[in-house]
Order: C-alpha cells, then sequence, then structure tokens
C-alpha cells in the first residue's frame, strides 16, 4: 500500500453489510429523483407533441400586416418557418357547404402544412395550384372519394366550386365534433373565392402569420426584438401560449404557476432524500471513530482524515448511482409503456423507450452532492478530535448513562440501539426530519390524487359518445332507429 486512500476498498469489504443501509439510502435517493425527473421529462415531451399536432408547431401568430410585410418577416434569420393561414365558414354561418354538410375552407402557405403541423398529411400532396384542394379523412371514409376525384363546394349564392383532391389530411378536433368537412387550399386560391376585393391586407382575408423561430432557448426575447424591429403592437401579436408554455417560454402567468408548483414539489422530494442520507452517514462514520483515531495517531492530519471519508462515501456512490439511475430509467420505461397501453388517446405520444438526460443528471447530482454534504459534518466533527480521545471511542460527546438498561420491555439489543439513535441529537433530528417529510408527501399526494378525483371526474369505460333522448323524455324513439345504427360500421355498440 503506497497511499492511505487506498484503505477506501479494504475499508469497504470489511464494514460492508454496515455500508448496506447507507448504499441502500443513496440507491433510492437517486432512484426516485430519476423517477420522478424521468416521468415529467417524458411526461412534458408528449405534451409538447400533442400540442404540435392539435395546434401547430407555430410559436406566434402575426395579424393586420401586409403581404410585403409578411415576406419581409419570413426572411429574417431568427425565423425558421413562416406561413399564412386563413378560415373561411369557420363557425358554419355562412353558407358554404358539401354533401349536405359545413364545409370548413382554409387557405395557406405550403409550409403552414409541411412544417408548421405535425403529420397532417396523411395521404397526397399540398394543392399544387388553385384548382386542386387537400380534403379531411373523414370524407374519404364516409363518402369514399379518393385522390384525382373532383369535388364541388356549394356557395351561399348557389353556384358550386369544383376542385380536384390533390391529397387528404387528418381530422380535427372542430370536424370530427361538428360533423363537417374541412377544406385546405393555396393562398391565392383562396382570395379568389373570399368575399370581398383584392387586397395584399392579410386581415382584409381573415388571415394571420403563423411564425416559427428557430433558436427556442429565449423565445420572449426573441418576440420583443421582433416587435420592436419590425414595429408591431402587442395586439398584433399572440402567443401560442400551450406550446411556448410546455417550453417555458410563455409569458402566460397560470403556466409560471405550474412550474413553480413541480419546483416546488421536486424540491421537497430531493430535501427528503438529503436528509435520509445524511442521518444514514452520520450513524455509520459515527460507529468508526476509533479508525479515524488509529488514522491520527499514525501523523494523518483532519485535512487527510475528512477526504478519507468523502472518498469513501464517493466509493458507496460509484456503485449506488449507476444501480439508481437503471433502475430509475427501466421504472420510467415500463410506466410509459402502461400508459400508452391503458391510455393510447391521452398518452399515445409519450416516448416509450427513450433516455431523459435532465433526469439521468438530476440522479448523478444528487447523489454526489447528498453523500458529500452528509459526509462534510461527520469527518469535519471526526478530524478535530484528539487521536487518545477517537481511540477511547469517546469522540463524540453521548449522553451519559446513568442507570443501567431496562430490559423488562425491550432486549439488551433493542435497548442499546434506542440509546445510540437518540443520543446525538443531530443525527436523531435528521432521522425524525426524515420520517417526517416522508409522511407528509405521502399523506399529500394521497389528498391531491382524491382532490383531482372530484375534479377531474374521468370517463368510465362504458360511457356512451352521444345519447340519443325523445323530446321532454317522452320514450317515443322508434326502435328502428336503434337497429339502424347496430349496422352502421362506425358504431362499436348501442343499447
Amino acid at each position: 500500500m503506497k497511499h492511505y486512500l487506498e484503505l477506501v476498498p479494504i475499508s469497504a469489504r470489511v464494514h460492508r453489510k454496515q455500508n448496506r443501509m447507507s448504499i441502500f439510502c443513496i440507491i433510492l435517493a437517486v432512484f426516485l429523483v430519476t423517477t420522478i425527473f424521468g416521468m415529467a421529462d417524458m411526461f412534458i415531451r408528449s405534451q409538447i407533441l400533442q400540442a404540435q399536432i392539435d395546434g401547430g408547431n407555430f410559436h406566434i401568430g402575426i395579424k393586420d400586416i401586409t403581404d410585403e410585410e409578411a415576406t419581409l418577416i419570413s426572411r429574417r434569420p431568427d425565423i425558421q418557418a413562416a406561413a399564412r393561414y386563413g378560415v373561411l365558414n369557420f363557425r358554419g354561418d355562412e353558407g358554404y357547404t358539401f354533401e349536405g354538410k359545413n364545409a370548413v375552407i382554409v387557405g395557406c402557405d405550403e409550409e403552414y402544412m409541411t412544417k408548421l403541423m405535425v403529420d397532417i398529411i396523411e395521404e397526397g400532396n399540398f394543392p399544387q395550384n388553385n384548382q386542386q384542394v387537400m380534403i379531411t379523412l373523414n370524407a374519404k371514409e364516409y363518402l369514399g372519394l379518393q385522390i384525382g376525384d373532383t369535388v364541388a363546394i356549394n356557395t351561399p349564392d348557389g353556384t358550386e366550386l369544383h376542385y380536384e383532391i390533390s391529397g387528404f389530411c387528418n381530422d380535427a378536433s372542430k370536424t370530427m365534433s361538428e360533423d363537417s368537412y374541412g377544406f385546405f387550399m393555396t393562398t391565392s386560391a383562396f382570395r379568389e373565392i373570399y368575399p370581398t376585393e383584392m387586397s395584399d391586407e392579410l386581415a382584409d382575408y381573415n388571415s394571420i402569420l403563423c411564425v416559427q423561430f428557430s433558436d427556442l432557448k429565449n423565445i420572449q426575447n426573441t418576440i420583443n426584438n421582433l416587435k420592436e424591429k419590425c414595429h408591431l403592437s402587442d395586439e398584433q401579436v399572440s402567443e401560442n401560449t400551450k406550446l411556448l408554455g410546455l417550453l417555458g417560454q410563455s409569458s402566460n402567468s397560470f403556466m409560471v404557476q405550474i412550474y413553480m408548483s413541480a419546483i416546488i414539489l421536486f424540491l421537497l422530494v430531493m430535501f427528503a432524500g438529503i436528509i435520509m442520507i445524511a442521518s444514514s452517514l452520520n450513524s455509520n462514520v459515527m460507529q468508526r471513530t476509533e479508525f479515524f483515531g488509529l488514522i491520527r495517531c499514525i501523523g494523518a492530519t483532519p485535512k487527510q482524515v475528512m477526504k478519507l471519508v468523502n472518498k469513501e462515501a464517493l466509493s458507496w456512490c460509484r456503485f449506488a448511482i449507476p444501480v439508481g439511475v437503471a433502475m430509475g430509467i427501466v421504472v420510467v420505461w415500463v410506466l410509459c409503456a402502461v400508459l400508452r397501453v391503458l391510455s393510447p388517446e391521452y398518452f399515445g405520444a409519450i416516448p416509450t423507450f427513450s433516455f431523459s438526460l435532465p433526469s439521468i443528471v438530476a440522479g448523478i447530482v444528487i447523489g454526489l452532492l447528498t453523500v458529500l454534504l452528509a459526509a462534510h459534518s461527520p469527518a469535519k466533527k471526526a478530524a478535530k478530535v484528539s487521536p487518545l480521545m477517537a481511540v477511547s471511542g469517546n469522540a463524540f460527546n453521548l449522553r451519559p448513562v446513568r442507570k443501567a438498561v431496562n430490559t423488562k420491555i425491550f432486549k439488551v439489543e433493542t435497548s442499546l440501539g434506542i440509546y445510540h439513535a437518540i443520543s446525538s441529537k443531530k443525527n436523531f433530528i435528521l432521522m425524525v426530519l426524515s420520517f417526517s417529510i416522508s409522511i407528509v408527501l405521502f399523506l399529500s399526494f394521497v389528498v391531491a390524487i382524491a382532490f383531482t378525483n372530484h375534479t377531474l371526474t374521468p370517463l368510465r369505460p362504458w360511457t356512451a359518445d352521444i345519447s340519443i333522448i325523445s323530446p321532454q323524455n317522452t320514450c317515443s324513439i322508434d326502435n328502428s332507429i336503434l337497429e339502424k345504427l347496430e349496422k352502421n360500421p362506425i358504431v362499436n355498440a348501442a343499447s
């Protein structure tokens, strides 16, 4: 042995059983932090992807500008993509219909469908001329339409607009809920049929410019810079609040409150882990006071003793941290897979076998930080006492024994354990705090789940999507309607 730090692996082998509890505490803390951060990261990823699918992958919308201003804005180096977007008959009150149902007509640039929307094109391509349209997928399923077919949109004045189908896109929640059809055409074709005089103002066509930024690190500064350089008012610029909020870039106060709540919860969990590890390490180091005293007797300085304790604590981390992180990753994978299977509608976008870098880093940092903080105080205390006191076993001021152990209630081992547990006030306080915070967190989670069940009532598997009720509950619905519904291929069950 050439260096005193080589005693660390020897001591670890000799005190393997004594170190089990400390290693278990480290594994548990790292596992919990890795799992919590991992599930939070996976949930945020899935929500970001779902927000991009539902509301578009753009960050802001700009209104009340001209086509020339829109072109200048789209050419800025800090903008990844920009496209014009307008809608006609959005509320279904303007008289545009197709096959007896409302037709929602959208005019946009090709970049809107290919870059600002996620996986919206199901089949075919975006229209390449003013005689083509894309139509929502429900028209293909219900009407049997195919690419290349000609469709006719009925206008309020009784005329028909004929277009060739260039492709199909996924259904939107609006078209599905209202049983309507959506049509997507080029901006120039949209302006030809829009009931207004020709103009270069986007507002005259109920249109906005959707913008996606290239740098996602500080979007708020980018938005303010864009307003200043392009002379835009706050009323002209609207944020995609849901997407920016999930990216942590929203100025919406509600999103800020959600982030603050999450941070407070993580801090409570990490604080409980720190106290738990500190309590275990305190007991472990205090039991080996004689060993540190012998090291002092052969010439070790207080700094060397502290370094020896820190080195030994870090040697526990070498095994405990990888195990805790690996367990956390596996549990995150299992939970994500279970969520996707049990509720694909809400968690269909959650990654299954994906690594979460924030959770891995958080687990490693918490493991190292808590162990070093927990080992610092006992090592410093052992380094301050004289070698003779350390060797005698009286390095720490334990509570003096004034009477014999009462073995009528507890066995000798139990009584000695209780005595050593409460002999050090600091260690006893850490242990009590550890259990107290764990109990408080457990009770808080239980109450939160019960409160959530009251505020968000989940739908049961047998809940009907729609209900047909007779006027004034007279039970006058014809039985033939039930027979027709049962024969309909899109109806799963009817009763």
